[in-house]
C-alpha cells in the first residue's frame, strides 16, 4: 500500500471540501477570490477569514472552512473569532505613535527615561541607554532571540512585571545597527505608554480603540468564552503562554473585518503613522522582509505599488494584514498554520497578494 499516494488523495479532499465552502462578497471579490483560492490551493490552509477595505471605504469579503468536519458543523465566517498574534503589535504601534503626533514623547526619546526602575548607572550594558523609542518601533533595540531566548513565550516572562530585569541584560547588538524581530521590544513599549497614561495596557488600547463595540478583545480576558476557533483552551501550548504579559505583543482576537476597519483608521493618521519608516536606515523593498518601519515591512518590488504589511504566528493561527499605497487594506486570519513552513507560507502570499491586486482593475 502507497500511503504517499493516500496521503495526496487525503489532502486533495481535504482541499476541494475548502474550496466548496468558499464564499465571497463585495466589489472586491474578483482579487479576493484569486488570492482565497491560492491560499487554499497552494499554501494548504483549511480555513480563513480575508477582508479587504478599498480607498472609499467599501468592504468586500471571503471565508472559507468548517468549524469542525465539512457539512456536519458551521461554515467559518466573520462571527468566528480568529487571533490576530503578533498582527497586535500594529496597535501597540499607533499607541506609541499617536503619543508622538500629540507631542508627548519623541521618537529619539531613549527608554529608560519612561522606566523609572531602571537606573543607568546600574546597568550591565551600557548600550541599553541608548536604545530608543524608533528603535523599539522598529525592531532595531538590540534584541536578538535567536541569541537570547524570548522570553516573552515562556511560562514566566520577566516583562512587563519585572521591568528592573532589563538592568542585567546584555544587548545582542547594537542598537540601531541592524532590524532583528524581537517580542520584549514591544512589551517594552507597552510599560512606556502605561507610565504615561497610568493606566494598564488593556484598559488604554480598550479606549482608545473602542473595543467594546467591535468583536476585538484580549484573550487573557475571554479565555473561557472563546468559540471553538480558536479553541485555547484545548491547546497545552497556548494555555501555558502568559496572555497577559503578550498582551501588546500577541493578544488580541476578532474577525478579520474589524481588523481591517481598525488599520484602515490607523493608516489615515498624519505622520508618523504606521506605515511610516525610520529615516536613514538600510532598505530593500524589492524583498518580502527587506524593510521594516514603525510597524510593518514595506514591499515595493514595482514602482507602482506598496505594500505595508505585518503578519503573525501562533501554533493553530497565522494573521496578516496589508496596507496598500492606493489607501486600501487587506486583512487574512486563519487558525491552520504549518509550524515549519508558515514562514515562507507568509511570504508566498504577501507576494500573491501583491500581483493580484497590482494586476486586477480595483
Amino acid at each position: 500500500m502507497d500511503f504517499t499516494v493516500i496521503g495526496k488523495v487525503q489532502g486533495k479532499v481535504r482541499q476541494a471540501l475548502v474550496l466548496d465552502s468558499l464564499q465571497c462578497e463585495g466589489r472586491g471579490q474578483t482579487w479576493l477570490q484569486q488570492v482565497a483560492n491560492y491560499s487554499i490551493r497552494e499554501l494548504g490552509y483549511l480555513n480563513l477569514q480575508l477582508s479587504y477595505i478599498d480607498n472609499e471605504g467599501n468592504t468586500s469579503a471571503c471565508t472559507a472552512g468548517w468549524e469542525g468536519l465539512p457539512y456536519i458543523t458551521s461554515r467559518v465566517t466573520q462571527n468566528n473569532i480568529l487571533n490576530y498574534a503578533s498582527v497586535t503589535k500594529i496597535f501597540t504601534s499607533e499607541l506609541i505613535l499617536d503619543l508622538v503626533r500629540k507631542q508627548k514623547i519623541s521618537l529619539d526619546d531613549k527608554l529608560i527615561n519612561f522606566l523609572p526602575e531602571i537606573k543607568s548607572e546600574r546597568l550591565s550594558d551600557a548600550r541599553v541607554a541608548d536604545i530608543t523609542i524608533s528603535d523599539l518601533l522598529s525592531h532595531r533595540a538590540g534584541f536578538d532571540r535567536n541569541i537570547t531566548n524570548d522570553s516573552m513565550v515562556s511560562t514566566s516572562p520577566w516583562c512587563p512585571y519585572d521591568v528592573k530585569a532589563l538592568q542585567n541584560i546584555t544587548l545582542d547588538f547594537e542598537p540601531n545597527s541592524k532590524n532583528v524581530y524581537s517580542n520584549v521590544g514591544y512589551c517594552l513599549l507597552s510599560k512606556v505608554i502605561e507610565n504615561i497614561y497610568s493606566k494598564s495596557y488593556t484598559d488604554i488600547s480598550q479606549d482608545y480603540f473602542n473595543f467594546d463595540n467591535s468583536d476585538i478583545s484580549f484573550i487573557k480576558s475571554n479565555v473561557a468564552e472563546q468559540p471553538n476557533i480558536p479553541n485555547i483552551s484545548n491547546d497545552d501550548y497556548l494555555s501555558h503562554l502568559d496572555f497577559y504579559a503578550l498582551a501588546s505583543v500577541g493578544g488580541l482576537t476578532g474577525s478579520s473585518n474589524e481588523l481591517a476597519l481598525h488599520i484602515y483608521n490607523m493608516d489615515r493618521t498624519s505622520y508618523p503613522n504606521v506605515t511610516s519608516r525610520p529615516e536613514r536606515i538600510s532598505c530593500d523593498k524589492n524583498k518580502v522582509r527587506g524593510c521594516h518601519g514603525f510597524s510593518s515591512y514595506e514591499y515595493a518590488p514595482n514602482t507602482e505599488l506598496t505594500l505595508y504589511w505585518r503578519d503573525g504566528r501562533l501554533p493553530k493561527a497565522s494573521a496578516l494584514v496589508a496596507m496598500d499605497s492606493n489607501g486600501g487594506v487587506l486583512s487574512f486570519l486563519t487558525n491552520t498554520t504549518n509550524e515549519t513552513t508558515w514562514l515562507e507560507q507568509h511570504n508566498k502570499l504577501v507576494a500573491k497578494i501583491y500581483t493580484s491586486h497590482l494586476l486586477t482593475p480595483q
